[in-house]
């Protein structure tokens, strides 16, 4: 009997590299994106990512709302424009 080679099952589109960073990375003495004009480390670095990742949603609504203001204009109904995330 011959013995079956095993292969792996490679899915369309699947790939086995990480993921990009979803919130950008700010270091120690980065200026804090808050907009406060002090370092990271005196300003927001007790909260760490989960506050970075408030801002990368807060970004994200924003580009969210702006593209279902411009469908709008363009005359796309309403029940397509609110599947926009």
């Amino acid at each position: 009997m011959a013995m079956k080679e095993r292969s792996k099952v490679v899915w369309p589109g699947f790939s086995n590299k990480p993921l990009p960073r979803h919130i950008k990375k700010v270091g120690r003495n980065d200026p804090c994106p808050c907009g406060s004009d002090k370092k990271y480390k005196d300003c927001h670095e007790h909260e760490g990512d989960k506050y970075l990742l408030s801002l990368a949603h807060a970004e994200e609504r924003q580009a969210a709302k702006e593209l279902r203001a411009k469908l709008k204009e363009q005359g796309v109904p309403w029940w397509r424009r609110m599947l926009v995330r």
